[in-house]
Order: C-alpha cells, then structure tokens, then sequence
C-alpha cells in the first residue's frame, strides 16, 4: 500500500469534526458525502497514478474518459462505489459520536492539526493549488507568452524551413515501460532489439507527460501538455495550435504523415494527431476487415495497418513519417488477443500475456522492415506513452521492485541524435532527438534547445514553470 494512503486519516478527521458542527441532520449528512466524493477520488488518484489528485487526475474527470474508466476497471469502479457507501455510513456514525463526546474546542484543534497534516509542499491541498495555477493560467499573445519562459528568437510556423532526412517510425507503446524488459520470457524481441540497436534507459516521466493525450502532445511538440482553462476537454475546440510541431516540420520538408491508432476516440488522441497535421488511420479505415476488439482495433491489426501504410507510402517515392500508437498493454489487466493464444505460451497472468504478445508482434514488425529493406533509409523510435497506471496487480508489483522509467530504442546512429546512452533524454526532448536521428534539417525551435547547460534537470523545471507552461499552450490555441 502506497505510503499516501494515509492522507485518509487526516481526511477523516476533518470530515467528522466538520460533520459533527451542524445541528441538523441534512446538512451533516451533506457535508458527509461531499467530502467523502473527496476522500474517494484521492484514493482513487492514489491507486492510478501513486499520488495526490492532480492535474492528470482533473483532466481525465471528463465524461467520456470517466465511461472508458469504467469499462476498463470494472472490479475497481464496484469497489469504489461500495467504499464510497461504507465510508458515508462509518463517518456518519463517528460524526455524531464525536459530537456528543468531543468538546468544541477539542474539535477545532484536532481539525487544525489534521489541516496542517496535509500542508506540505507536493502533499493535497499543494496539488490542488497546482490544479488551480495550471487551469487559470491566462490567454496572452503567443511572442509575448514565449517569453515568460525565455524563448526568444521561436521559428514560427510561417518561417519553418526544412529539409527532408530519412524515414521515420515511431512507436509509442501503451504503458510499456522499461521494467518489462527484465522478464526474458516477456519480452525477448525487445531485450534482443536492446542489444542491436542503442538504448537509453534513464528516461524520467515528467508532469504534463503522464497519460496517453500528454505523450503525444509532448513528443511532438516538445512542450509539457498543461494547459490553462477550465475544460477537462482541452483541445477539443482548438482547430490548430501555433506551436510548431513534428507533423509541421516533416510536412514542411515534404513527408507523407500518418498516424495509426486503435481507435481516434481513445482519450481524443484522434483530434489531436489531426491538429499536428497527421493523417488519422484507424479501424474506421478498415471496416469490417479486423475483428472487434476494446478501443476498436488489437495491436496485432494495428501493426498489421501500419505494415499496410509502409508499403504503401514507400512506393509512393516520397519520403514517409508514420507514427503508431498500440493500446492492448491498457492498465490493469490489458486486452488479450485469442488468436494470440496459438503463439504465446500461458503465462501466470493477462497483462504478461498481452506484453508477450506485444513483444512478438512488434518483433513481427521489425523484422518485415529488415526483410523489405526499408531500414537502410529508415530510422524508428521506440519508447512508452507513460508509465502503467493502478496499484495492486502482480504487474505493477514486479515492475515496482525497482526504480520505475520510460526508455528509448532506436536504430539512428548517437553522433546523429546528438545525445549519448548514458546521458539522461526527457519527454520534451523527443520531437529533437527524432529530427536528428532521421537527419531531417529545420530551422524549427522546441523548449529543449533552450534547455542547454550540461546535466540540466528538465524534469525539475517542468515542476517548477507549469504555470508558464500552461499560459504558453493555452495562447497557442487557435479556436475553430
């Protein structure tokens, strides 16, 4: 159990004596389940992402993301309810016991030592300040919220110039992080790839990064996406943004640029491709040609589309950027494939599984890259979308046992990317690393070349600069 549970006790205290100060039951009753809806959704914030609710945490409270919520973690969204209930029981009673038996006095202080409890720098009420910094962030003239973090001299997009390099592929693997490489029989395509190809290991998840819509948005634009408004929807009615963006520059220099996904609607990760310039491919361009699967396609059609894509684009003689997403490796337990079953030995539980799976199909897919020959003049990038989410499962519990981290593998060449392995790369760093490594020449500009001293904590200024961050992306938007 994750040493933040206990936010609980201090939680309860206050909710008691609070409860405990109206006379009529109503509004007792009331205060009760209000704060209790808190106490619930701490937890539950707890249980997906280890910490304090946040701004993930108020970005996903939308309804759309709430019903995917729910038929993803069915056993979670039961207990939870059935919490909830129990809680307003147990704090009812304890409420009216407290205030027969508790003098005022004693109340009040008790409730201010429990307030005082949570107080502290990361702990609730300074997240939720962060939730009310980020979300109230203003609108400005872009140039001019530029410059609130020192980014003078930015290539608008009506200046980008670029040049075309080689071909890209990237592959954001859903919550496939680095500790599954530790499982030979999970993953052995990818421990293999490890060793051919290079490898960074020590690549910190960073705020604004942490959930599959702000991977994206991050690694193709190079900013954290924190973003100012009161929507839990942003982006939605943005109709493009003027930060300039992967799908600008290989637009720009000419590429052809696809994206593959399982489905667009999947946390609006559909819209926000479009608004980069991408060419969305998904199982609504393949009606009735794949089976049914969570999220519209598995990742064996998924790699199967993008194969399609490939050779289609590669005779085209025009150089070709396609970015895919998997899905099945989903928090908790995953989405298995049965036709899997004929080619992954049983495994102890479903998301091992599904890894394997995805191991063997993203090792199918490499290797129809080596046996057509597009890797002479083709450069892929694999890394996850984030850490997997949830506490509890025998996944996270291996996975846990050491310190947890995303990674990238990649077949560009360190003089090209500029970076060597054993150096520490960032989120924001991957829209340069992925235009280097593929050699593609461009004037365009990202917050990590404005990032340069030697072993600078990127990850430590996001922390500190989210308010910024937030005003820049908020003025970047252009509304439909």
């Amino acid at each position: 159990m994750p040493l933040s549970t206990l936010i609980i006790l201090p939680l309860f205290i206050i909710t008691i004596i609070f409860a405990s100060l109206f006379k009529q039951k109503k509004w007792q009753l009331l205060s009760i389940i209000l704060l209790t809806v808190f106490i619930v959704m701490e937890l539950t914030s707890i249980y997906f992402s280890g910490g304090f609710i946040d701004y993930q945490f108020y970005v996903n409270l939308n309804i759309n993301d709430i019903i995917e919520g729910l038929f993803i973690f069915k056993l979670q969204a039961a207990l939870v309810i059935v919490v909830f209930f129990a809680l307003i029981f147990l704090l009812s009673k304890l409420a009216n016991w407290c205030k027969r038996k508790c003098h005022l006095i004693v109340r009040l202080l008790l409730a201010f030592a429990a307030i005082i409890s949570i107080s502290y720098h990361n702990g609730p009420l300074s997240r939720l300040y962060e939730i009310y910094q980020v979300t109230s962030a203003p609108r400005e003239p872009f140039e001019q919220a530029l410059q609130s973090l020192n980014m003078t001299n930015y290539t608008n997009k009506n200046q980008l110039v670029s040049h075309q390099g080689k071909n890209i592929i990237v592959l954001s693997l859903e919550s496939f992080e680095q500790g599954f490489f530790d499982f030979e029989d999970i993953t052995p395509n990818l421990r293999q790839l490890r060793q051919d190809y290079t490898f960074f290991d020590n690549m910190p998840m960073s705020s604004g990064s942490t959930w599959t819509t702000a991977s994206m948005y991050t690694y193709m634009t190079g900013m954290p996406f924190l973003i100012g408004g009161y929507t839990t929807s942003p982006l939605m009615r943005a109709d493009q943004t003027h930060l300039v963006s992967l799908g600008d520059v290989l637009n720009q220099a000419g590429y052809q640029t696809r994206y593959v996904m399982a489905s667009p609607d999947f946390a609006g990760i559909g819209h926000t491709a479009e608004l980069f310039g991408m060419e969305v491919i998904s199982e609504k361009n393949y009606v009735g040609q794949y089976p049914p699967a969570p999220f519209g396609l598995y990742d064996k059609d998924i790699f199967d589309i993008a194969q399609k894509q490939i050779t289609e684009m590669h005779q085209a003689n025009k150089p070709f950027a396609l970015f895919v997403s998997t899905v099945s490796t989903h928090a908790p337990n995953g989405f298995d494939d049965e036709r899997m079953r004929s080619v992954i030995s049983p495994k102890a539980d479903n998301m091992s599984f599904v890894a394997a799976s995805l191991d063997h199909n993203l090792g199918h897919f490499i290797q129809y890259l080596k046996d057509e020959d597009i890797l002479k003049d083709t450069i892929f990038y694999i890394f996850p979308d984030h850490l997997m989410m949830g506490a509890g499962t025998p996944t996270i519990n291996r996975l846990s046992q050491k310190e947890r981290k995303l990674y990238l593998l990649t077949n560009a060449r360190t003089q090209d990317l500029q970076k060597t392995p054993d150096q520490t790369i960032y989120q924001i760093d991957l829209p340069r690393l992925i235009l280097n490594g593929a050699q593609v020449e461009s004037n365009a500009k990202f917050l990590t070349d404005y990032l340069t001293k030697p072993n600078f904590d990127k990850k430590q200024f996001v922390e500190q600069n989210k308010s910024n961050i937030a005003t820049i992306n908020n003025s970047a938007q252009v509304f439909k």
